[in-house]
């Protein structure tokens, strides 16, 4: 009998993925100070398709924000 890790255990220890998903969120930083909204959108969804989800809460008001930003709006 073989146990296996719940999916949101087995993320959290990934090195691999986690590297993956602070590469993705550095990008979108990066792409955001540069007034690229759009790719910083695309790393950011990105980075939580990676991560399960687990990340949108936390992002979701910079997500917004650069959204905004991308369509010539103040926040």
């Amino acid at each position: 009998m073989s146990l296996q890790r719940a999916p949101e255990q087995e993320r959290r220890t990934d090195l691999e993925r986690r590297a993956v998903i602070d590469v993705a969120l550095t990008l979108a930083e990066l792409d955001a100070s540069w007034g690229d909204y759009s790719y910083a959108i695309e790393h950011l969804d990105a980075a939580n398709r990676l991560s399960g989800g687990s990340i949108a809460r936390r992002w979701s008001a910079q997500r917004r924000r650069w959204a905004y930003a991308a369509h010539g709006r103040a926040d």
